[in-house]
């Protein structure tokens, strides 16, 4: 199975594809098998968020307009959705995962002081 490199965004993938020879294909690139990666791997993205969750108001109607009274707002179980417009990015990155055992997280990491 090859590796799957996951980026944060469009250009941080392409900055790791720029250490190797890959071939590119809609929503990913194809790293050509190397020292590094005797098999070869591919290389995925997000373009921000690819997952959100559920606005209020798909978990209960009356939360569609809510006050201060109806805070807080704690669903009995949190569901999520693919953010709009991103359905196809996601369905790359799920095929990608799903092909592997070993994915490389290499997204930004959060260093909130």
């Amino acid at each position: 199975m090859k590796p799957v490199i996951l980026a944060e965004k469009p250009s941080q993938a392409k900055a790791y594809a720029d250490a190797f020879k890959v071939k590119r294909h809609e929503g990913y690139l194809e790293i050509n098998p190397c020292p590094v990666f005797p098999e070869g791997a591919y290389i995925t993205w997000g373009i921000g968020h690819l997952v959100e969750l559920k606005e209020p108001k798909a978990y209960d109607p009356k939360w569609d307009k809510w006050s201060l009274t109806s805070l807080p707002i704690l669903p009995e179980k949190y569901e999520f959705q693919i953010a709009k417009g991103k359905f196809k990015q996601f369905s790359v990155v799920k095929k990608l995962l799903k092909s592997t055992d070993i994915v490389i997280n290499g997204c930004d990491i959060d260093l909130s002081p």
